[in-house]
């Protein structure tokens, strides 16, 4: 599978941010992790994305933002963008 640009914003201490990052490992998509715990300020470009709130995690999957999204909302989005990469 072709590799999209994968930006995962999130804290290794949120559960969910752990589901969305086991399975990007389990299906071997690489990814940019960008701690917030670590670097406090991207906190402001996250809340922008999320109307004003620290949601986690947030995932960017080349020009698609996702805001927590489910295991099948991942697939999808990860399918649809290597598809459409050249």
């Amino acid at each position: 599978m072709k590799q999209p640009n994968v930006t995962v914003y999130g804290s290794r201490q949120c559960p969910d941010t752990t589901r969305a990052l086991g399975w990007l490992d389990g299906n071997q998509v690489q990814y940019e992790f960008k701690d917030l715990d670590q670097s406090p300020e991207l906190d402001g470009y996250v809340a922008d994305l999320n109307n004003g709130k620290r949601v986690m995690p947030t995932i960017q999957i080349d020009n698609e933002i996702l805001i927590n999204p489910s295991e099948k909302e991942l697939q999808r989005a990860v399918q649809q963008a290597a598809a459409e990469r050249p």
